[in-house]
């Protein structure tokens, strides 16, 4: 059945102030009547106006609107980044450790489930990184409105932080073995994944040395002209890693990471970065809830929800058994674990990487598989990091 509105041309601008005013209408629903997160009313909001929904905006709209997801997944991706704090981790040793094992029993719990569930060793791989990291911007925008803060907080965005770059270096792996089992030529199994991991971290180490120095150019007296350069340096940043086959996330996690630990660079920083902002943040949850796909969910929801509980098992785990090393009861490692439930934003342009000889010969199921989880995993993904936030006793609402 078709609506008529679906005939409409929306042209981008049209698109993105429809996105923008059904979603904040949306979030607010959600928070105001409902009692959920606004992030889970721009989602469904998305969902419902998307191509799986009413159509008012179909896929041609969302690739034209994408500047706006972009940037927003950029930004959010860069204030992660800089919670990464290296001299924190030195003395923190068991946090960087908990991180590393929580980060290696993901990637090959979720790995041995995929190959029980007939998906091939390469897409398994490729989705089992994927499902190591968790979503940027859903965890900033929860701390953010909920106002948490505290010592889970704190160490749950480091440890996302952490976790974010462990999983994109074991997809950058992972791609590297599904062009050598799509018998590909030597560039494209070393070169190629090299380049992706490799590339973007440089990418996003010159990016923070260039920010510091003109930073301290314009000295603290300049906080608009500051603010103006940090997302401009965001923007550039995006953009050259699209421009040059990079991993944009990869960029911009050490980006952040090298602006709050190089020398001087903790004087870079806004911390209204992320409010200021919140019209990209609009538009990214709404569009990502556009882009959801009920229907694969439909056809293969037994991979999808064992993928989610395990998951969920798995980060839980680890941070339960050291909570008492990193200064945490068990209660509140748990919660920790709980809190990273939503997955990493960008999975599906990370899928897009895979060569597709690989698609079309070894698994139809890795985006089909893909679409399935992030559909459970976005919607509840919010609503479990409040939980988890609420019961450790650090939000205030």
């Amino acid at each position: 059945m078709s609506f008529p509105w679906q005939t409409l041309a929306l042209n981008p601008l049209t698109a993105f102030g429809l996105i923008l005013a059904l979603g904040v209408l949306g979030g607010q629903i959600a928070k105001r009547i409902a009692h959920l997160p606004s992030v889970t009313g721009y989602i469904l909001t998305g969902l419902i106006i998307g191509p799986s929904g009413l159509g008012l905006i179909q896929h041609d709209i969302l690739s034209e609107a994408s500047l706006f997801s972009d940037l927003a997944l950029g930004l959010a991706l860069f204030e992660l980044g800089r919670r990464v704090d290296l001299s924190w981790l030195n003395r923190e040793r068991t946090l960087l450790l908990t991180s590393l094992i929580t980060s290696t029993l993901l990637f090959t719990g979720l790995f041995g489930m995929l190959l029980a569930f007939k998906l091939q060793y390469a897409p398994a791989a490729l989705l089992s990184a994927a499902g190591v990291s968790s979503s940027a911007p859903i965890l900033l925008e929860i701390t953010r409105e909920t106002h948490a803060e505290g010592q889970v907080t704190e160490r749950l965005l480091a440890t996302a932080g952490l976790n974010g770059l462990f999983s994109l270096v074991a997809f950058g792996l992972a791609l590297s073995y599904s062009h050598f089992a799509s018998a590909a030529d030597v560039e494209s199994v070393f070169l190629r994944p090299s380049w992706l991991v490799l590339g973007s971290a440089a990418l996003g180490l010159i990016a923070g040395l260039v920010a510091i120095r003109l930073n301290a150019w314009l000295s603290g007296r300049q906080r608009e002209a500051q603010w103006v350069l940090l997302f401009a340096m965001i923007a550039l940043v995006v953009g050259l890693a699209e421009q040059m086959a990079m991993m944009p996330a990869m960029a911009l996690l050490v980006f952040g990471l090298a602006t709050r630990n190089l020398q001087s660079g903790n004087t870079l920083t806004d911390p209204t970065l992320l409010a200021r902002s919140s019209f990209f943040f609009v538009a990214f949850f709404v569009a990502s809830g556009a882009q959801l796909v009920p229907s694969e969910l439909v056809r293969i929801w037994p991979l999808a929800l064992a993928f989610v509980l395990l998951r969920g098992v798995l980060a839980m785990l680890p941070w339960s058994a050291a909570a008492h090393s990193n200064g945490l009861t068990i209660k509140r490692g748990a919660l920790l674990g709980l809190a990273l439930t939503p997955m990493g934003s960008g999975t599906q342009a990370l899928m897009l990487l895979a060569p597709s000889t690989l698609l079309a010969s070894q698994s139809s199921m890795l985006m089909p598989a893909t679409l399935a989880v992030l559909c459970i995993l976005e919607l509840i993904g919010p609503l479990t990091s409040r939980f988890a936030l609420q019961q450790a006793g650090e939000t205030h609402e």
